[in-house]
């Protein structure tokens, strides 16, 4: 059970959405290999084999097929989803006489579907919008989106800012930064000024923590701290004089501080988090100065626009225009909500759309081995390589796990798109997607662009200079259509595949794929029979989104296999071993923890 929650939160935390369809997706196949296993019990079992005991054929079987799911994304479905259903891939990106932009209609879609599926229909509409002109106000060019939402999905808690207690309607976006925190000594000031960040206090101690200060009578001890403070009264004179009307510190400051602070007429915001901190300085490209602030050198400085206290809800924040270096045009989003956990309801459902939208506008690249419709493509060769199987696992108890002798077959089902790009991304450059042309009729037509656009530089946390524009920012429609049309191609590819084993693997996910429609068309009024519909979408040139909505493409194959990884692990447990521990050391383990939580 937690290696099940394990994979479906780390696969939340890539994509942001998608547990219940992991959690559908993993049990319905587990039920159909069952079934199977079931009706065919000498399938999974090597010609070879001669196992008696039903533990050492479940286990023989368990890590057979564990294997051929390894080599299932790589052989079958890689070349079915980037042979037929690339076609009916859409593009949120189109062209105007070769310059690049973004349809505001796809990803207002894209969004909407996304809020339909975590909020009640009387706000999703509201959140929706807000989070698409959110998008928007934070970017000024298309190529800048991939690193502009990743910056967003990285720092959202700082960027909002939660008010429980008021409506919904009441959320907005704010230009700039709020920080979470008021003045400590607010000094007002006109025009642009320069500020700094320190995350040391400003007025020094008379020693270091844990040495000691030996002093010889009073009066020595009253010399000293004069001379600390005349030292915080030069400091904070020179920064008067270097114009510096701001200091930002994660640090609180000595009352000194304050104090000479406010005769120079320089404004402090002290504890700030490092949350924050981190924020400021990518923003403004400055880092934090982690020594005492000296006569002799002081830190970089940075231009602040504007910045004045402001009221949200019942308390105090900083309000914060900075000029940005970076693509990312800073704003602040203010959710509010009627009572707090609804409010939190909100931030995480907005701070999933981001994942969603950083997954959405990563390249996606599934490798075209071999053309899935050939039959030659699905001969694996009958031999204990291949199919996992040595001579030891025959023999050997239920526990001794199965190494095959051939590497190569053995494909990680849990890829990330920066390690994919560079393996597949030579051989994408030829393919290209379809671009939107939505426009306001309610429908999606596939058009074929004349060749492969290119973002330069929009995306190169891999090291990559340019990032294909056909293989980035593609959605499809949803209500279950993905999974419609690769369960048709998956049953078509079993019924000309030779090898017996792969086809069975192919029909029974195939089928499993049929319970995310299912559940989808259950949750509706209408009754549609999936069959049918399978059949019009393949005859259709084009999709009315209307009802269905657009849903990423990089997010549904992350969950085909984080999918597969997790069930291929769990196939390959033999045995499950209960052990129950003394009360004794249940007590022990009890008392160690208190202590641990004490220190």
């Amino acid at each position: 059970m937690k290696m099940v929650v394990s994979a479906a939160s780390r696969h939340y935390s890539i994509t942001g959405d998608g547990v219940k369809s992991f959690v559908l997706l993993l049990c319905a196949i587990l039920r159909e290999l069952q079934a199977t296993a079931d009706r065919n019990q000498g399938l999974l079992l090597s010609r070879k084999a001669t196992l008696k005991n039903q533990y050492q054929r479940q286990g023989h079987a368990s890590r057979r097929l564990s294997n051929i799911l390894l080599t299932f994304q790589s052989r079958v479905l890689d070349p079915i989803i980037a042979q037929h259903l690339r076609p009916h891939f859409i593009s949120v990106f189109s062209t105007t006489e070769g310059n690049i932009t973004l349809c505001r209609a796809s990803i207002q879609r894209t969004i909407d579907t996304y809020f339909r599926g975590r909020l009640g229909c009387n706000i999703h509409q509201f959140i929706s919008r807000l989070a698409c002109e959110y998008l928007y106000d934070c970017f000024l060019r298309a190529a800048d989106i991939p690193v502009v939402v990743g910056l967003v999905s990285k720092y959202f808690s700082s960027l909002l800012t939660e008010v429980p207690g008021l409506p919904v309607e009441n959320s907005r976006i704010l230009p700039a930064v709020i920080l979470h925190r008021a003045f400590t000594v607010y000094c007002p000031a006109e025009g642009e000024v320069r500020a700094l960040m320190v995350t040391e206090p400003i007025n020094q101690c008379l020693s270091e923590p844990d040495v000691a200060f030996l002093v010889s009578s009073d009066v020595q001890l009253q010399q000293s701290q004069l001379y600390l403070r005349q030292r915080t009264e030069n400091l904070l004179k020179l920064l008067q004089r270097k114009d510096i009307r701001i200091v930002f510190s994660s640090v609180k400051q000595h009352d000194i501080v304050l104090y000479y602070a406010k005769l120079s007429g320089i404004s402090i915001v002290d504890c700030l988090p490092s949350e924050e901190m981190d924020l400021l300085s990518m923003i403004t490209g400055v880092t934090p100065k982690s020594e005492p602030l000296n006569d002799f050198l002081l830190p970089e400085t940075f231009p602040v626009v504007s910045c004045k206290p402001i009221v949200i809800g019942n308390k105090k924040y900083v309000h914060l225009v900075l000029r940005s270096s970076l693509a990312f045009q800073p704003h602040s989003l203010v959710l509010c909500g009627p009572v707090k956990g609804f409010t939190e309801q909100l931030v995480s459902s907005f701070h999933g759309a981001f994942k969603m939208l950083t997954q959405l506008f990563q390249p996606f690249t599934a490798v075209e081995e071999q053309p899935a419709n050939n039959a030659d493509s699905c001969l694996l060769k009958r031999t204990e390589e291949q199919s996992g199987t040595c001579e030891r696992c025959q023999n050997d108890s239920v526990g001794a796990p199965c190494h095959p002798e051939n590497n190569d077959q053995a494909v990680h089902m849990h890829l990330t798109h920066s390690e994919e790009k560079d393996s597949a991304g030579a051989s994408r450059e030829g393919s290209a997607s379809p671009s939107c042309g939505c426009g306001d009729t309610g429908s999606i037509e596939r058009r074929r662009p004349q060749g492969p656009f290119i973002i330069q530089g929009s995306y190169s946390s891999a090291g990559t200079g340019s990032v294909p524009f056909a293989d980035v920012g593609l959605v499809f429609p949803g209500a279950g259509t993905f999974e419609l049309l690769l369960k048709d191609y998956l049953h078509k590819f079993a019924k000309i595949c030779q090898d017996a084993e792969l086809a069975s693997i192919c029909t029974v996910v195939g089928n499993a794929f049929l319970c995310i429609p299912r559940q989808i068309c259950k949750a509706k009024t209408r009754q549609i029979h999936l069959p049918q519909r399978t059949k019009e979408m393949l005859q259709l040139d084009s999709l009315h989104i209307a009802e269905t909505g657009l849903e990423p493409v990089s997010c549904k194959y992350q969950l085909l296999a984080s999918v597969l990884q997790c069930l291929s692990q769990l196939v390959a447990i033999n045995l499950i071993i209960g052990v129950k521990k003394s009360q004794s050391a249940e007590n022990e383990e009890t008392d160690e923890d208190k202590l641990e939580a004490d220190h």
